[in-house]
């Protein structure tokens, strides 16, 4: 009979199983604790997307509908649920003053200048977009030429109300699109497979997930694989993550609508022409 002390003895059995079961409770534990610090700035960067897509409608309605204004606008909108870009001058991506906020907004203009479509370059992928869902791109020559024809068919009176079409026409509504970068490590690759995946959750049982193999591969690389099937949107940003090691993408969406306060240019660079979506 072996005595508590001996090799094999009760203590040393139970000092096994407790090592057993902190290999599985702690990585639990701090997935736990990550995903729920990720979750927040999730849902931080989606309450700033409300916020961003209102500014660019306010800034679209007294500006003609200008698609450049109402981008600034949102990225001002977005500053606070932005990462720092590589290259800063120190200040990393503080905004706690206003000439930081300044600074920070000018390096992100630029560099939207210069890769408008091609941010995450991995993707391409775009790091927002604004896009005008009413009017219309179907629309709008036909919108000019019946109630801009007094104006050379330059601009819309913005409180014409001859007919419903063009009272509606002057309703400006805006989708934005923002391409959110997850910035926790682990808990990001985790929760974006989630994402990605969602539909197909149920097609995985048991722990631990990361183990598992699914048609050959992960059940990450499975649930990417599947999420990139959606649409041109997931396709790219199932491309960031493979070709990006650490940056995994969700996009946040939100949409808000107002009554116009100035007159719609017929000009693709000043009017909502370029950024305008067709029905």
């Amino acid at each position: 009979m072996h005595s508590t002390n001996e090799p094999g003895g009760i203590w040393d059995r139970q000092a096994g199983q407790a090592a057993v079961e902190t290999a599985i409770i702690v990585p639990m534990m701090v997935f736990i604790v990550l995903g729920i610090i990720q979750l927040g700035m999730v849902h931080h960067a989606r309450l700033m997307t409300e916020y961003a897509v209102y500014r660019a409608v306010r800034s679209g309605i007294v500006n003609h509908g200008d698609c450049t204004l109402m981008e600034r606008s949102a990225l001002a909108g977005l500053l606070p649920t932005l990462a720092p870009l590589s290259g800063s001058d120190g200040m990393g991506s503080r905004i706690d003053k206003l000439d930081q906020a300044m600074r920070f907004h000018s390096r992100y203009t630029t560099r939207l200048l210069t890769t408008r479509n091609n941010f995450y370059s991995a993707g391409p992928l775009p790091l927002l977009r604004v896009e005008v869902v009413n009017p219309r791109r179907s629309d709008l020559d036909e919108l000019f030429g019946t109630y801009g024809a007094h104006m050379e068919e330059r601009e819309i009176d913005y409180d014409d109300t001859r007919d419903e079409r063009v009272v509606e026409a002057n309703l400006l509504s805006v989708r934005l699109t923002y391409f959110y970068e997850l910035r926790i490590p682990f808990a990001n690759w985790q929760l974006h497979s989630f994402y990605m995946g969602r539909e197909y959750l149920d097609q995985l049982k048991g722990y631990p997930f990361a183990n598992q193999r699914v048609q050959g591969g992960s059940a990450t690389q499975y649930l990417l694989d599947r999420g990139a099937e959606r649409d041109q949107d997931h396709a790219r940003i199932a491309r960031v993550a493979r070709g990006s090691p650490g940056k995994y993408v969700i996009p946040l969406v939100a949409t808000w609508s107002m009554r116009m306060q100035s007159n719609l240019l017929n000009n693709d660079q000043h009017g909502p022409g370029r950024c305008a979506v067709d029905g």
